[in-house]
């Protein structure tokens, strides 16, 4: 499927809208531990969200780029929090205080894929995509935050930088599915069932 990268970036400031326009009315429940770190870990991937579509709306799409790796933490840490940690009745703070107690990427996403349900069903790669084995996201990424690799080697080369509009994309498309994914993670956690289901109507998540 052949995707134009402004149709993209506005099926994500839809998204993003109807995430908000759904949210309104809710409180949070502030006595429960784990829904308010998911709802502080939403917030942190949110607004680096917003920044990154408005990095790359001006042009800056290196730095929008950078952005991404974070994001990807934080997403991991959010599933990892809600379907790892919470089973095991963890204590939130110690997750705060401590990012040690957080196992390394690409073990969080091997826990993660390892997860079932009652019926035995699992997330079915959606973790796993991120690792070396498969897209290496997690990688690829890391070589813009951590200015290493391919990325230093043609900003060492050359003048300026340009990337092309399948690059774009791809960048654009995981990170829509990102928020997306992460949204419904968070319409679950905070057990606002009716607001997931129409999010879910409505978002495209291909």
């Amino acid at each position: 499927m052949n995707y134009k990268i402004d149709d993209i970036v506005i099926e994500m400031h839809c998204e993003m809208n109807l995430f908000h326009e759904l949210r309104q009315g809710h409180s949070l429940d502030v006595s429960d531990e784990y829904k308010k770190i998911n709802n502080a870990y939403f917030r942190l991937f949110a607004s680096s969200y917003e920044a990154m579509l408005y990095l790359q709306n001006t042009g800056h799409l290196t730095p929008s780029i950078i952005l991404v790796r974070t994001m990807l933490e934080l997403y991991m840490k959010s599933y990892y929090l809600e379907f790892i940690a919470k089973p095991n009745n963890d204590d939130v703070i110690g997750y705060i205080e401590s990012d040690n107690k957080y196992p390394k990427f690409f073990e969080m996403a091997k826990k993660l894929e390892g997860v079932k349900n009652k019926n035995g069903i699992g997330f079915d790669g959606v973790f796993e995509q991120f690792t070396k084995g498969y897209l290496k996201s997690y990688e690829i990424y890391s070589q813009f935050s951590h200015g290493k690799g391919e990325l230093l080697r043609g900003f060492y080369e050359n003048q300026t930088i340009s990337y092309t509009p399948e690059q774009i994309t791809d960048v654009l498309l995981t990170v829509k599915g990102l928020f997306a994914t992460l949204a419904m993670l968070f319409f679950h956690v905070q057990g606002q069932e009716k607001c997931l289901q129409e999010f879910m109507k409505k978002v495209n998540l291909t």
